[in-house]
């Protein structure tokens, strides 16, 4: 019997899983006095809490995608997502430091199977003019997550919060597992064998999954254009990383803003945000209907023009004119999200759409995301001042748009010699 595939229905769905889990990640930076006075922690342990969550959310993105191109791609998210929600919960329970670390490390791991199997499935339901519009309103929930996680966690604190959000995780990974969703669009990856009594079965060892991964990879980075898209997201993301984590330290110190009045400038930026991702996604689609690579000429404006406004954020004083400038910073850098997901999908072979989405995010994490506070905070510490160290993530706009531009020259030619495979919806994974 036929299962009727619902688009939105699954849209829906995944876009709420992708708010609670970006809420989960959040919900700890609204309760620093209530984590400092429970666990008697200093700065430097508090800023390892987001470090621990971050390393294997990085690394498990290989993982997933792995897995999600071999598997049925509804339990590798109910999976991630029930994983992540009961190891919060129960990292809370007790008043041990190490605990709350390593149920960071689980939530981290567990979250990162969200974004690059889901971004497999909505590419394949999605496929044709509209992708990176419907693309865009599963990543509007890495801005509504946020505010989520952040006003739960002032409202609510710790540690309810953290509970509070892992039951909505909970339920959400069993809904998933009630999704009618696609059979993946290319045939199954190739997996190694071993002998057993005669026969072959499939090799599940550690070793074989390791060698799976790097057999992926090479298939995926002989492709010129996405070795562009790889470079240029890594620089986007080490940008973005430096002005999240210092970028209210910079309107309270360099602007003399009060707290209060710098969080609401953040929040009126997130405005722009929200909107950026779903412009972002309109205006790729839009040029993509006239040019092969108009979605990754979206992302080369966006990343053009917001480098002019973060500039003039960092030069111009507190005021209508900074938080004008705010808005549009956020709104042209949240222009990549969709376009840039699309693009990956409309790269990778089929059989490994969602280890190509998690080689680019592991990427994006791993060599951009992580080190980026680190490195902008030693620059601060080397010259006295965040203004000066924000010109290096500045930079790395234009660098991120170069390369993504380069990225444009093979994109035809490659995309045509994706390997074919059948993409009906007609059938769910079994």
């Amino acid at each position: 019997m036929t299962t009727r595939i619902r688009p939105v229905q699954i849209l829906v769905v995944l876009a709420l899983v992708n708010m609670i889990s970006y809420a989960a990640r959040n919900a700890l930076f609204a309760v620093y006095p209530d984590l400092v006075a429970r666990y008697h922690i200093g700065d430097a342990e508090l800023g390892f809490l987001q470090t621990v969550f971050m390393l294997p959310h990085a690394a498990a993105t290989l993982g997933f995608g792995w897995a999600g191109d071999r598997y049925d791609r509804r339990r590798v998210i109910a999976f991630g997502l029930g994983l992540a929600s009961v190891a919060g919960a129960a990292g809370v329970i007790g008043e041990s430091y190490l605990g709350l670390a390593v149920s960071r490390a689980l939530v981290g791991f567990g979250t990162a199977a969200v974004v690059p199997v889901a971004n497999s499935i909505l590419g394949q339901i999605f496929d044709g003019p509209k992708k990176a519009s419907r693309m865009a309103v599963f990543n509007l929930g890495l801005f509504v997550g946020g505010v989520v996680g952040f006003g739960a966690g002032a409202a609510l604190g710790f540690p309810v919060v953290v509970i509070a959000l892992a039951v909505p995780g909970i339920a959400l990974s069993l809904i998933v597992m009630t999704l009618a969703i696609p059979a993946h669009g290319g045939a199954p990856a190739p997996a190694a064998a071993i002998v057993v009594d005669d026969g072959r079965v499939p090799d599940t060892s550690f070793g074989a999954m390791v060698a799976g991964f790097v057999a992926d990879a090479k298939v995926l980075l002989r492709i010129p254009t996405l070795r562009w898209v790889i470079a240029s997201t890594t620089v986007m993301a080490f940008s973005a990383g430096g002005y999240n984590a210092w970028l209210k330290e910079f309107l309270v110190r360099e602007k003399g803003m009060s707290n209060e009045e710098a969080t609401a400038l953040l929040g009126l930026a997130l405005c722009g945000g929200l909107s950026g991702i779903l412009v972002g996604g309109r205006i790729s689609d839009a040029l993509s209907a006239k040019s092969a690579t108009g979605r990754l000429w979206t992302i080369v404006i966006g990343m053009a023009l917001t480098a002019p406004c973060a500039t003039a954020a960092i030069l111009l004083p507190a005021g209508v004119g900074l938080k004008i400038i705010g808005v549009l910073t956020l709104f042209f850098i949240s222009w990549y999200h969709a376009p840039m997901a699309a693009s990956v999908d409309d790269l990778a072979p089929p059989r490994l759409t969602v280890a190509a989405q998690g080689l680019v995010i592991f990427t994006m994490h791993m060599i951009g995301t992580a080190p980026s506070s680190w490195v902008i905070g030693a620059i601060s510490e080397e010259t006295g001042s965040i203004a000066a160290a924000l010109w290096v993530p500045t930079v790395g706009l234009l660098v991120a748009a170069l390369c993504m531009a380069m990225a444009t020259r093979t994109f035809a030619r490659d995309r045509k010699a994706r390997l074919a495979g059948p993409r009906s919806i007609a059938e769910g994974d079994a």
